[in-house]
């Protein structure tokens, strides 16, 4: 039962705690459970009274009123997105109890708000009596204990429970599977399938893979059907696509192979609704295009970002650009970064002398494989590397760099090979940069470089780069051709702040079919999803916790945790005792045995001191201290609160 105006703080304790700001942000509420005389009279009593009346029996402890309070409970609010992308509910649970604590732990472990107790699956103690930091009912009501402390509280009504009931007899299984949930979670972040958010329709997906079934994405996709391009003939793909009722067909790789092109081509002809997901020409970016595949996407025309900046979009795209130039960050493996003098020093080029550095690509790629455009061939763009160091003017030199993962080794006759220079250090460097349409064209215009380009590139716009295809075309360039500042920022603001996706990626380096060598992405962790048609989510991955345990909330267990550390603090010392002591007898050289008569009763000795102390220390550890006659122990002992 709620108090009166308790939804509206509900709203304002979402604003305050974030969560349009980080989708893994929620909030916790405590509950109050009433007798049912004190239900009853709940009821009676004028509803702007109830919420004080009932917080003041509690404190006061009248039990006949208040049958049991917690502060971690199920009443949570979630972003439903989050939720949905997480799995909601294990539904492996059945009949009463523990699906909704496994969810929140989940979530409490992914948040990282507090720092996690020691031996965090153990069942330990209740929410109510718990005062140790130890097991995760400790860490999971300090959520509740947050709005609790803001007097924000539920009211639950008396009613009966039939303890014999087939629903609450599954109670003792649940607690088995939950304590296996959350290991498997801990240990192999195993969880629940991410559920469909209502309306989002159906989606037929080529590629099971990190990129198209992503967690985090997933929701967005409605029901996800998975056929392989093999099973889907082009001739009766369309009909089929309609009879099913799909409402969109979700690439990877469009161009991945003959069949899947196929596909993709007819649902551009029909107009039917497609999505691409592939990575971006930024560190962590991907995109989810609706328009098309890089350079064949209407999605990078000017009139979709060439139009004036807000100071904010401004202030944000200036800030990555800062990062992105001065940081290590790049898509593939690269060497370390040196700085540009002391590149153009260990390179030999002189003052003066201007850098032209071309990026070459694997001539296996998707974009060069269809998207050369008039240059012809991948070969083509070779001899005109080839022909550069005798084309251009005597104060300018080529610098010519492999793609980190190609493994034949191309040689430019009369151009400086950097294949071990970082990639960021041959832009800071430079004065141009060529490629065929290399992602790296990004960078380039991020570092403010004249970028040019030899085949079709998404990233080509009046102003912004510059198509060459001959020599001559090159030469002039590097003479007039100089980057629109603002179509620059422009552009970059337009992929950085409303294209873009970011997410963390793992990958491996394999082995592909051919002998080169490619990286596979085998998770992506987004913390900014920009989907076609649905708000911004924004989830931070925090490396550290937010909260210390200097926090108020851990004053309910500050007791505990100081005579741990009190007994750990003693029995170090009892140890250092132990070991000052001088060996006994036993220890020592024995000289020549010589038998001597013991008398029957032999007189009682006294106790050594050193084990009186130490049976001290294990009765009454904090007294050992207190009593001992070194001031730091006795500091320690004297610290201690004991209850």
């Amino acid at each position: 039962m709620p108090y009166t105006g308790f939804y509206r703080d509900v709203l304002r304790e979402a604003v305050i705690n974030g969560l349009d700001e980080s989708a893994d942000n929620f909030l916790m509420f405590g509950v109050i459970y009433l007798t049912e005389s004190a239900t009853r009279d709940f009821r009676d009593m004028e509803p702007e009274f109830r919420r004080q009346k009932y917080i003041q029996l509690l404190l006061e402890n009248e039990k006949e009123a208040i049958e049991k309070f917690s502060t971690g409970t199920s009443v949570t609010v979630w972003r439903r997105d989050y939720f949905l992308a997480t799995g909601g509910n294990d539904p492996d649970f059945n009949g009463w109890g523990y699906e909704d604590l496994e969810y929140a732990c989940r979530a409490i472990r992914r948040r990282k708000k507090f720092p996690l107790p020691s031996e965090f699956a153990l069942d330990y103690r209740n929410f109510q009596t718990i005062v140790e930091y130890k097991g995760w009912k400790s860490i999971y009501r300090l959520f509740g204990d947050m709005t609790f402390q803001k007097g924000m509280v539920l009211f639950h009504a008396w009613h009966p429970v039939e303890q014999k009931s087939d629903y609450m007899a599954a109670k003792a299984r649940n607690r088995q599977l939950f304590e296996k949930k959350l290991a498997d979670f801990r240990d192999k972040e195993i969880e629940p399938d991410p559920l469909p958010m209502y309306g989002s329709g159906k989606s037929l997906v080529l590629r099971n893979n990190p990129w198209v079934t992503n967690r985090w994405i997933a929701p967005f996709l409605g029901e996800i059907v998975h056929i392989d391009e093999d099973y889907l003939p082009s001739e009766t793909f369309m009909n089929f696509l309609k009879e099913s009722r799909f409402d969109r067909v979700v690439f990877h790789n469009p161009y991945a192979n003959s069949r899947v092109k196929a596909l993709y081509d007819l649902v551009r002809v029909n107009n039917f609704p497609f999505l691409v997901v592939e990575r971006g020409a930024l560190p962590d970016s991907v995109f989810f295009d609706p328009c098309g595949f890089n350079a064949d996407s209407s999605s990078y025309s000017p009139e979709k970002w060439d139009r004036e900046l807000s100071h904010e979009k401004r202030t944000a795209t200036l800030q990555y650009i800062q990062r992105a130039v001065s940081d290590d960050e790049s898509l593939e493996a690269q060497s370390a970064r040196l700085g540009a003098a002391s590149l153009r020093k260990k390179l030999g080029i002189g003052r003066g002398k201007k850098i032209l550095v071309a990026f070459l690509q694997r001539p296996t790629d998707t974009v060069i494989e269809n998207f050369m455009g008039s240059m012809g061939t991948y070969d083509d763009f070779l001899r005109l590397l080839a022909r550069l160091p005798f084309a251009l003017r005597q104060d300018w030199v080529l610098l010519v760099k492999q793609h980190p993962l190609e493994v034949d080794v191309v040689n430019i006759p009369g151009a400086i090979s950097v294949d071990q220079c970082n990639t960021k250090d041959l832009l800071e460097l430079c004065d141009a940069m060529i490629a065929v349409n290399s992602g790296v064209g990004v960078l380039g215009l991020a570092f403010g470089k004249p970028v040019l380009h030899c085949g079709h590139a998404f990233y080509s716009a009046p102003g912004l780069t510059r198509e060459v295809l001959n020599e001559d075309d090159v030469v002039n360039a590097l003479n007039c051709f100089k980057p629109d500042f603002e179509k620059s920022l422009r552009f970059l603001s337009y992929l950085i702040n409303d294209f873009y996706s970011f997410g963390k990626f793992k990958t491996r380096r394999v082995k592909w079919h051919d002998g080169s060598f490619m990286t596979a992405t085998t998770a992506i962790d987004f913390y900014k999803i920009r989907f076609p048609g649905r708000p911004e989510m924004t989830r931070h991955l925090r490396e550290s916790v937010e909260v210390s345990s200097d926090s108020v909330l851990f004053d309910r267990y500050r007791a505990s945790s100081a005579q741990v550390l009190a007994i750990e603090k003693a029995s170090a010392a009892v140890k250092i005792i132990k070991e000052a002591q001088p060996k006994s007898a036993s220890a020592r050289a024995e000289p020549a045995k010589q038998t001597v008569a013991l008398p029957k009763h032999p007189p009682a000795k006294a106790m050594p001191s050193w084990r009186r102390k130490a049976r001290k220390l294990m009765n009454n550890p904090i007294m050992f201290l207190r009593d001992s006659r070194h001031a730091v122990f006795r500091a320690i002992g004297n610290s201690v609160v004991v209850k």
